[in-house]
């Protein structure tokens, strides 16, 4: 991975921190609701105004996009005061969305993800590989599941602040310690296969991904 790309990754990772922090400070201060809902709004707004920006439909989208814009600003109090909710469906969707990417592709007739990534990695793998990804694929579906629904319920019957201490503190090292949890069954049900780490599946993922973009070409 070149330069520019472990730029990105930081960069990245820098973002998705600051707004963690942020969106803990929102939902923990008093007073600070109008940053919970920038938070909320912000990152759906301007991917709305790049898509307007960029569509052959602009000149009708983009005073569209203003119009939303004004009526979210003259709806502004009540939105301020239910922020919470914004926070929340934001986290148990994304998670749910993550679920639903690994979940759909252990149908009839499809490759498990985990499967296609150990593809990617190693090459031609063997059916008991085949096999052990496709457990983790759904052992990935399930955690996210699991997260989303913890999320809801924490939301439903805890406080705004122990919810935002799950979703934003606690969600991520989960994520963390399952990749742990997986290479450490990883080692003891296949002990012969070659190690390999999560960006080894993102680099061979990368490198798929060029290689139909430029056969496609």
């Amino acid at each position: 991975m070149n330069a520019a790309r472990v730029l990105r990754a930081a960069g990245v990772v820098a973002a998705i921190v600051a707004y963690q922090l942020a969106a803990h400070h929102a939902a923990s201060t008093p007073g600070a609701q109008g940053l919970g809902l920038a938070l909320v709004l912000g990152p759906l707004l301007l991917i709305g105004l790049n898509a307007a920006a960029r569509s052959n439909a602009r000149a009708w989208l983009l005073p569209l996009w203003a119009l939303v814009c004004a009526a979210l600003w003259f709806a502004r109090a009540p939105l301020t005061a239910h922020f919470g909710w914004g926070l929340w469906l934001e986290h148990a969707s994304f998670n749910l969305a993550l679920a639903w990417m690994f979940g759909r592709t252990l149908g009839h007739g499809r490759e498990p993800l985990c499967t296609q990534f150990a593809t990617m990695v190693h090459g031609r793998i063997e059916p008991r590989v085949v096999r052990y990804t496709r457990h983790v694929t759904l052992a990935w579906t399930l955690f996210f599941v699991a997260t989303a629904l913890a999320s809801t319920v924490l939301f439903a019957c805890a406080s705004i602040v122990a919810w935002s201490t799950f979703a934003n503190y606690l969600a991520l090292p989960l994520v963390g310690l399952m990749f742990v949890a997986e290479y450490a069954c990883r080692r003891v049900a296949l002990p012969d296969m070659e190690p390999s780490s999560i960006m080894d599946a993102v680099r061979a993922y990368i490198r798929s991904t060029q290689m139909r973009r430029s056969g496609a070409q």
